[in-house]
């Protein structure tokens, strides 16, 4: 993999983890003020919502400002701008401004919504014949972000000044500008005259039906694994007899469990059979979760299941990838981001209801299920996905590198049909969503 691809993904783990630090105590500052109060429920889900909400509602408009600008540019400014609004957090909560403070590490988040679709766009020309490896790490990172930062974040809540944990944030995502510093991504491929122009990731999906299966398989993936978070809850309780103990040691086991994705990486030799195989992966481990009588035997199927979660997100951006063309596929990736978030928010409101009136086996059957069906959606793919659609194409119209000195990221016109064997496989039914 080339050295600045890598550098990249650094830089973009250092900051994803950042992002995540502050929300634990956030929650806990929180909870604290609000005891005693008539609200107190309310007011702590609206802190956690605050986290999640700026996907939905602007990953989809923000990732598609990558299909238009200097995606290195975009980067880089996301950096600056998320490293002084956690400096903001940090200011607010060592004043007790807890209003300011969640706000401000809300427009965190909003502001690093167009990092991920801008690097996942970028990859397949300035990571070659290395695209699937650089893809499946950058989707681990992004995923386990979401559990190693807050799991750090709570760490470090014993900090003697509450506002240093923000402010190491702020460092942390400073260090990741330092790291990703004179790097220069592929310019977004401009239309050439002749050519279709630029749409939006709406009209873009609505051209492809294996791009439009993946976003809704991804959709359907998030849901199952957020209502599982909340499956476990009863299961802890109800089937295994150890409540909080047990549930922590669950949902650690599922979170981490996407640290062991890399394991999985053989499995499946095309972005549809990876997608298929990790969907059956994530159904053969819950449904042995429920047949467990206690928490240590079902560690193992709930570390399966998360490391297939990212294993199947994986493939499914490759598939994105290859599908949608380089001039729309940050928007696509932006507007993916915002369905899987939505629909985990989704999957997080029914899934108490769910388990309070069916139990907690037959709501795990229900999401073993779901994995089962994404599984038999991803394999229904028509032909006609080449490997060329949209990732060669336009390279040297317009798809220069960054531009502006520094580390330039090494091209290559036809990246994804660089090993043969890939290529033949493209050339049918393989290209999933």
């Amino acid at each position: 993999m080339p050295g600045p691809v890598r550098r990249l993904l650094v830089g973009h783990a250092l900051a994803s983890v950042a992002m995540s630090l502050p929300w634990p105590l956030l929650l806990v500052l929180v909870w604290q003020r609000a005891q005693g109060t008539a609200h107190a429920d309310l007011l702590v889900g609206l802190t956690g919502a605050a986290r999640m909400l700026p996907y939905v509602a602007l990953s989809w408009a923000t990732g598609a400002l990558a299909d238009r600008f200097r995606r290195d540019r975009l980067l880089r400014v996301t950096l600056v701008v998320r490293a002084g609004l956690l400096l903001l957090v940090a200011a607010a909560v060592t004043q007790g401004w807890l209003l300011a403070a969640v706000l401000a590490a809300s427009m965190a988040v909003a502001a690093g919504t167009p990092a991920y679709p801008a690097l996942a766009a970028a990859l397949p020309r300035a990571a070659g014949a290395d695209r699937r490896r650089a893809t499946d790490l950058l989707v681990t990172i992004e995923v386990a972000s979401f559990v190693v930062g807050p799991a750090l974040g709570g760490l470090l809540l014993a900090l003697p000044v509450p506002g240093l944990l923000p402010a190491l944030g702020a460092a942390l995502t400073l260090l990741a500008l330092g790291v990703v510093r004179g790097l220069a991504l592929p310019r977004p491929v401009a239309s050439a005259p002749g050519r279709d122009p630029a749409v939006g990731p709406v009209q873009a999906l609505r051209g492809s039906a294996p791009a439009a299966r993946a976003v809704a398989v991804a959709g359907l993936l998030n849901a199952v694994g957020a209502a599982l978070l909340l499956a476990l809850l009863p299961v802890a309780h109800q089937l295994w007899s150890e409540g909080e103990r047990g549930y922590g040691l669950a949902t650690g086991a599922l979170g981490f469990g996407a640290l062991a994705a890399p394991l999985l990486w053989r499995v499946g030799r095309t972005p549809a059979s990876r997608a298929r195989w990790g969907l059956l992966l994530l159904a053969a481990g819950l449904g042995v979760v429920p047949l467990t009588s206690a928490v240590g035997w079902a560690v193992l199927p709930l570390l399966l299941a998360g490391a297939a979660t990212v294993h199947v997100e994986g493939a499914l951006t490759e598939t994105i990838q290859v599908a949608v063309p380089d001039r729309s596929r940050a928007g696509v990736l932006g507007l993916t981001d915002s369905v899987m978030v939505g629909a985990a928010l989704a999957g997080s409101l029914l899934a108490p209801w769910l388990g309070t009136s069916l139990g907690p086996r037959v709501l795990l059957a229900g999401l073993t299920a779901a994995a089962v069906s994404g599984a038999a959606a991803v394999g229904r793919v028509g032909p006609g996905v080449g490997g060329g659609v949209g990732v060669g194409v336009g390279v040297g119209v317009g798809g220069g590198g960054g531009g502006v000195g520094g580390a330039r990221i090494p091209q290559q016109r036809r990246p994804e049909a660089a090993p043969p064997r890939r290529s033949a496989q493209r050339a049918g039914t393989d290209s999933a969503g």
